[in-house]
C-alpha cells in the first residue's frame, strides 16, 4: 500500500510516523529480531490506522493484540506436517484472481466433516493459507484478498457445531488482524444451513465487514466480478457429487441448535 496513491494529509503522515515509532520500540522486546520488519511494516500500520479512522490509540492497541493473538496461535512457526491433514482435504486452495487483480482464497464447504478437525488445527491452517495469499496480493499490488465460500453440496451432514466457535473466532481474528486485506467474500449458494451459521455469527461482524459480504445465488452471479470464463474446481474430481435433500428432522435440530446458542450469548 503506497501511502503517496491514498495521499496522506500531514496530520494523517504524523500519525503513521507516531505509530511506526512506537511499535517499533515495542517490537524489540516482544519479538524475535528476524520478525521485527515483519510486525512494523509500514503498510500494515497504515492499515490499521484506515481500519481505526485514524484513531491512533485504537490502532496501538490493535497492533499490541494482533501481535499476542499471533503468538498465541504460534502464527510464524506453523509447520506443514502440523496441518497436512487439512491440506490433503483441499478445504481451502487459491485461484485465481478477480477482475481487480486481487488473489482469490476458495473454501470449500462440503469438506469439512465433524469431528475430524480440532479448532486450534483449523485456525492455524487457515492462518497458513491466509499468510500466502497476503504474500500473493503483496506480489501482485493489490494488497487486498477476495474470498469464495463455496457451498455447493453441503448437506447436515457437514453440520458441524464446534465450527460456531471456530468461526466466531475466525471472524474475530480476522476482523482485529487482516485490517483492510479483505476486498470481497462472496457466499456462494447460500441455503437454510447459511442461514443458520450467519443467525449466530452476524451479531459479531462489524459494519464494515458485512459491507463486503456478497451473497450469490448462481454460479453466473460471479461472473461481473470474476469474468465469464472464471472457474473454482481444483481438479480433485468431486464436483460430480450431488446434493442431498435435508430431511425436516434435520432442520429441526439445527434450529433448535441455533435457540440454544442465542440464548448463550
Amino acid at each position: 500500500m503506497d501511502q503517496n496513491i491514498i495521499q496522506l494529509t500531514q496530520d494523517q503522515k504524523a500519525k503513521l510516523h507516531q505509530l511506526k515509532q512506537s511499535v517499533y520500540i515495542e517490537a524489540q522486546k516482544l519479538l524475535r529480531d528476524d520478525l521485527i520488519q515483519k510486525y512494523t511494516d509500514q503498510a500494515h500500520l497504515l492499515r490499521l490506522l484506515i481500519a481505526k479512522d485514524w484513531k491512533l490509540d485504537e490502532a496501538w492497541e490493535q497492533w499490541n493484540r494482533w501481535v499476542e493473538w499471533r503468538k498465541q496461535y504460534k502464527a510464524d512457526d506453523i509447520k506443514i506436517e502440523e496441518i497436512k491433514k487439512e491440506l490433503d482435504m483441499n478445504k481451502t486452495f487459491w485461484n485465481g484472481q478477480d477482475k481487480l487483480g486481487n488473489p482469490c482464497l476458495i473454501i470449500k464447504a462440503r469438506r469439512h466433516f465433524p469431528g475430524q478437525s480440532d479448532p486450534d488445527t483449523l485456525i492455524r491452517y487457515m492462518l497458513y493459507m491466509i499468510d500466502i495469499g497476503i504474500e500473493r496480493a503483496e506480489q501482485g499490488g493489490t494488497g487486498k484478498i477476495t474470498v469464495i465460500w463455496d457451498r455447493e453440496g453441503v448437506t447436515t451432514k457437514n453440520f458441524d457445531s464446534s465450527m460456531f466457535k471456530i468461526i466466531k473466532r475466525m471472524i474475530t481474528l480476522v476482523q482485529d488482524n487482516y485490517a483492510e486485506r479483505l476486498h470481497q467474500a462472496y457466499i456462494l449458494y447460500p441455503n437454510f444451513l447459511y442461514k443458520t451459521v450467519m443467525t449466530i455469527v452476524k451479531p459479531f461482524l462489524s459494519e464494515r465487514t458485512k459491507q463486503k459480504i456478497i451473497l450469490c445465488n448462481e454460479f453466473k452471479d460471479l461472473y461481473p466480478y470474476f469474468g465469464e470464463n472464471f472457474i473454482i474446481s481444483d481438479g480433485i474430481g468431486d464436483e460430480q457429487i450431488q446434493q442431498l435433500q435435508d430431511n425436516i428432522q434435520d432442520q429441526q435440530q439445527i434450529e433448535s441448535f441455533i435457540q440454544q446458542q442465542l440464548l448463550q450469548q
